[in-house]
């Protein structure tokens, strides 16, 4: 009777059409698991690496004419230097207010931790384009608020500007820095709650002092986050662009992603110079991943099992001060700034002759350039995540070992995924729009060009967020699924997705902030007609119109924290702790 049930499911089983998932299981039988791999670290090596490098091959054409016409530029050392001391200056400031946020949250009273922790991050919720402009309403030398306040005072009484001046280069340096405190103590706060302070006990009884402790036990275990927030943010202050753009273009600071962009607006462009430029950025870049890779090495090494229990020192009233007084000055103020030019009839420096009005905001809502630009900030975002995080899934897979892969594979996808980091955020849109307004892809004027140059942006982060999903749960938990009887697809689905969720949903999460705050990759990719949040935001400071300025920095302040709120409510707060 038994015998004649399992041959009865058996004949109902094959007269089922086959599932997708048996679908590809089947190819994959068919190609081999080490095929499969291979073709796809090929196909994602070619989307990501291939533009990349036609680009930049540019350069090299006419015999490296380019590289001639670079160098026969006498302002060309300037603006390298400059470049090299807004990387290391503001990458400087961030590792060191960085570190010292994580000693400060860590010190704050337990139940009130979860808010500080979230205070130095506050920086990447608000664009950094509306910062900016946010500073200039306080420190433009003329008619910045705080600039009319201090010369209130008898030190700097019968001066008409400054004392100080948002436009120099010390200034531009300082909000970078700020900027990158963020994206380093996001990274070094997320590696103290994986670290069991038992081990840190461990070491005390043992007889270890505090400091001996913290050097010979704590700080290995933080290498991997440390390196890899100094590496990214000194990347990013490399590729810094924004600030130097707003901030820099009156008074004559040029840095490399200035100039290019001053080519990009030149007809007809001039693509090969602006290659030549970035090759010295690309060259330090990739170094930088390299070395990277070298020092930290398997991350694997670096896994403890806890969450992170003593980690916390002695509780202290004095650090809850500093953290709330550092989000006072980083964050309240230029919002705060914003507001009241947003409310305000226009930007005049005058805080004793406002008279508050809500008709900037109906001006700027009743502007279709606005709404169409909310519109397709969100749409374009929304389809590059879409496209990305499944990639990013499926590459985790294979680098947590969820998946076996050939290591090959692993170091392929690995530094595929990494490379756009290595171009910085402007060279990467001139990188998408060299390739994609040709033929066969003629792209120019669709909101395709914003689509694939946001996938460039998310792609590190993307893996980052979900490969830390699971690299720390322990293998016995996939082995115990397949010992079970459950086929590899099964596992994928049942046991890492779920694993995965807070990983996907931070990764969700970091994509939307980033991207509706972009402003590098969309100025490259505009085109009329084609506006996305950051460029409108842009267009508008250009005219003068800085109420609107303000309206349309708290609109994208607003989608930044919905997305965050969206986040919390998904994934859960740890969420946040994937960013």
């Amino acid at each position: 009777m038994r015998s004649t049930t399992l041959v009865g499911a058996r004949l109902t089983v094959a007269d089922r059409p086959p599932s997708t998932g048996s679908w590809v299981r089947g190819l994959v039988g068919k190609l081999g698991a080490r095929t499969g791999w291979s073709l796809f670290a090929l196909v994602i090596a070619g989307l990501i690496i291939v533009p990349i490098a036609i680009y930049f091959a540019g350069a090299f054409e006419g015999g490296g004419a380019a590289i001639g016409e670079m160098f026969a530029d006498p302002g060309l050392p300037k603006i390298f230097l400059t470049t090299l001391l807004l990387a290391v200056a503001s990458t400087a400031i961030g590792a060191v207010l960085a570190v010292a946020m994580v000693t400060l949250v860590m010190r704050v009273p337990r139940r009130f931790r979860g808010i500080a922790s979230f205070i130095p991050q506050l920086p990447l919720v608000i664009p950094p384009v509306a910062v900016i402009y946010g500073w200039i309403f306080i420190f433009a030398p003329t008619s910045g608020y705080g600039n009319a306040l201090l010369r209130s005072i008898p030190l700097f009484a019968g001066s008409s500007q400054g004392p100080l001046n948002i436009y120099s280069l010390p200034a531009i340096i300082l909000i970078t820095g700020v900027e990158l405190t963020s994206i380093i103590f996001a990274l070094l706060y997320a590696r103290m709650h994986e670290i069991n302070g038992s081990l840190m006990a461990a070491a005390r009884l043992c007889g270890a002092t505090a400091i001996r402790t913290f050097w010979s036990v704590t700080l290995p275990l933080l290498r991997p986050a440390l390196v890899a927030g100094v590496v990214v943010a000194f990347l990013l202050g490399l590729g810094s662009f924004t600030a130097p753009l707003l901030l820099g273009t009156g008074p004559g600071i040029e840095v490399i992603t200035t100039e290019v962009f001053r080519l990009r607006e030149q007809f007809p462009v001039n693509y090969g110079l602006t290659a030549a430029l970035g090759l010295p950025l690309l060259a330090i870049g990739i170094a930088s991943i390299v070395v990277q890779r070298v020092v930290v090495g398997d991350q694997r090494r670096y896994v403890t099992q806890g969450s992170g229990r003593g980690m916390a020192g002695n509780a202290s009233k004095w650090a809850v001060v500093l953290v709330v007084g550092y989000g006072v000055i980083t964050v309240l103020l230029p919002l705060a700034a914003i507001l009241v030019v947003a409310f305000s009839p226009f930007w005049s420096g005058d805080l004793s002759t406002i008279k508050f009005t809500t008709q900037n905001f109906q001006t700027a809502f009743a502007d279709p350039a606005v709404l169409n630009s909310i519109t397709t900030s969100l749409l374009t975002s929304a389809l590059a995540m879409i496209i990305v995080i499944p990639l990013g899934f499926v590459t985790a897979l294979a680098m947590s070992g969820v998946l076996r892969a050939p290591r090959a594979v692993k170091y392929v996808l690995d530094y595929a995924f990494v490379a756009p980091l290595a171009v910085p955020r402007a060279m990467l849109g001139l990188v998408v729009l060299f390739v994609f307004i040709r033929p066969p892809f003629s792209l120019y004027g669709t909101l395709t060009l914003f689509i694939i140059g946001y996938a460039f942006i998310v792609l590190p982060f993307s893996l980052r967020s979900q490969y830390s999903s699971l690299i720390g749960v322990h293998s016995s938990l996939f082995e115990a699924a397949r010992i079970s009887g459950a086929s590899q697809f099964r596992t994928v689905l049942t046991v890492a997705l779920p694993l995965t969720k807070r990983g996907i949903t931070a990764s969700l999460a970091l994509g939307f902030i980033l991207l509706s705050q972009d402003f590098a990759v969309a100025v490259m990719l505009q085109s009329p007609g084609n506006q996305v949040m950051g460029t409108l935001l842009y267009e508008l400071g250009q005219t003068g119109t800085f109420p609107e300025v303000a309206v349309l920095a708290l609109v994208m302040t607003a989608v930044t924290t919905a997305v965050l709120v969206l986040t919390v409510l998904i994934g859960g707060r740890k969420a946040l702790e994937n960013l």
